[in-house]
């Protein structure tokens, strides 16, 4: 997966990994283990989403860390 791919599955499929495609969301989890950008997108991502909910966006990279760790066990 690249970059424009991952942008496009955020917008369309949302943040939440386990609602995605197995093999799409393995290929994300494999790209955001490696790419600064890709974390970032994925960050300002579930920060609008969560601000549209109403929930605290303050701990965003916990929150990354606890997403992959999820989804990589």
């Amino acid at each position: 997966m690249d970059i424009a791919r991952f942008k496009a599955s955020l917008a369309s499929l949302g943040v939440d990994l386990e609602r995605w495609p197995p093999d799409e969301a393995e290929a994300a989890v494999a790209l955001l283990a490696t790419s600064d950008e890709a974390v970032t997108l994925f960050a300002q991502a579930t920060s609008d989403d969560l601000a549209t909910f109403g929930d605290d966006a303050s701990d965003l990279d916990g929150l990354v860390d606890r997403t992959l760790g999820r989804l990589e066990s």
